[in-house]
């Protein structure tokens, strides 16, 4: 009966050491998929950075031409006075319509992915 009981050890202790070294390769894929995933993030958050400020640059540039464009137009000083007070408010109201509706936090919504269903 020994025997027997030796060789169910060692086959055991076999199989538990080749579980161990196929934990140890899915913890090192993991690991290097999160490394490319914090990878692509930061280049994602650069790019979102770098088109936020374009867009800022690029309608300040816009409000500054139009304003030198309405101020060059009015030929009458009374009216030219009254038309820039109006035209310098356009801008802050178009401004403030443009700002987006801030979205719900990610751990607000649920992942489709698991069922949460309660027996």
């Amino acid at each position: 009966m020994l025997p027997l009981l030796v060789i169910l050890f060692i086959v055991s202790y076999g199989i538990l050491t080749m579980l161990v070294f196929e934990q140890g390769q899915t913890i090192e894929s993991q690991r290097s998929l999160i490394r490319e995933m914090l990878k692509d993030s930061t280049q994602l958050a650069t790019l979102k950075g770098k088109l936020a400020r374009d867009d800022s640059k690029r309608f300040h540039d816009k409000a500054s031409a139009q304003a030198d464009h309405k101020d060059a137009d009015s030929g009458n000083p009374a009216a030219g006075v009254k038309g820039s007070d109006k035209e310098t408010k356009r801008p802050g109201k178009s401004a403030h319509s443009m700002k987006e509706v801030p979205r719900k936090p990610a751990a607000d919504l649920e992942d489709v992915r698991r069922s949460t269903r309660v027996i």
